[in-house]
């Protein structure tokens, strides 16, 4: 950019004709002009442009890191934003609702009946049984069960109620090692509060 110089503007007396009613009106002080022919002056270059922004280039290879839709995500590999494929189960699709995600290549909630708190969680309703996916202490579980064998987690837990399908080993309550599908995890409950899975 050049600048154009502010001369320093003294009006004197004399030359206003004034007397001695007059006096100095207004001094600019400016800075040296650059010599842009001399070479002072530097436009901004292709080299002065930030980095690209690739995200990869601080995730790890495998991470979105851009989403189309569920069966479109694009991954990192050795170190771009380059691979495109579906997106993994549990990729949470719409950031300010943590209950949108990508099962299977799909859209959905993790709300339902078929995807209960995460992917692949099913709430058993064939057969007579009434299970529906419900929130517990703020997580989503199957609820409605009346033994074990009626749970995915092969575990009918009573506490606290209503009667829900914990991911849980129901004699020691701990979290058993893979209960949750992949790559949800189990997070253990305190005291008699729930166990359930998460992708947090």
């Amino acid at each position: 950019m050049r600048f154009v110089p502010v001369r320093a503007l003294a009006v004197a007396i004399a030359s206003l004709g004034c007397g001695t009613a007059c006096s100095l009106i207004v001094d600019f002080t400016s800075k040296p002009v650059p010599d842009c022919d001399g070479g002072e002056c530097t436009d901004a270059t292709a080299d002065d442009a930030p980095p690209d922004g690739d995200p990869c280039v601080s995730l790890p290879d495998g991470a979105v890191c851009d989403y189309l839709d569920c069966k479109t995500c694009t991954v990192c590999e050795n170190g771009a934003c380059t691979l495109k494929k579906a997106c993994p189960n549990g990729y949470n699709w719409d950031p300010p609702d943590a209950l949108a995600r990508c099962c299977g290549g799909l859209a959905v909630l993790t709300n339902t009946n078929a995807n209960c708190g995460v992917c692949g969680v099913v709430c058993q309703t064939a057969g007579g049984l009434g299970q529906d996916c419900k929130a517990v202490e703020g997580h989503y579980l199957c609820v409605g069960c009346g033994s074990n064998d009626e749970c995915w987690s092969k575990c009918c837990s009573s506490m606290p109620t209503p009667a829900h399908c914990a991911a849980s080993d129901c004699n020691s309550g701990s979290c058993p090692p893979g209960i949750c599908p992949s790559p949800a995890k189990c997070v253990p409950g305190i005291g008699n509060h729930v166990n359930y899975c998460s992708y947090d």
